[in-house]
């Protein structure tokens, strides 16, 4: 299975959702565990063609943290 394919939105949605029964709301609206995540502009050294893996992988970690508590820094620039 290709990386594009493991990050299709349907694929997004599924893990979300996962993620949200894994660390379900307590009753105070808090979750047990805060998820963090950085992502690195390397993706988009490829072709634009090749760059959809990145696109999606961002997509998924702003929104596993922002629904848990967490903060998502992608980096913007790439200097090889």
């Amino acid at each position: 299975m290709s990386s594009v394919t493991n990050f299709r939105s349907d694929f997004i949605q599924s893990v979300v959702q996962t993620v949200d029964k894994l660390n379900a709301e307590e009753a105070g609206g808090e979750r047990r565990v805060r998820i963090h995540a950085v992502g690195f502009p390397v993706q988009f050294i490829r072709p634009p063609e090749l760059q959809a893996t990145g696109v999606r992988f961002a997509t998924l970690m702003r929104e596993l943290t922002l629904r848990n508590g967490g903060s998502f820094v992608g980096l913007n620039n790439f200097r090889p």
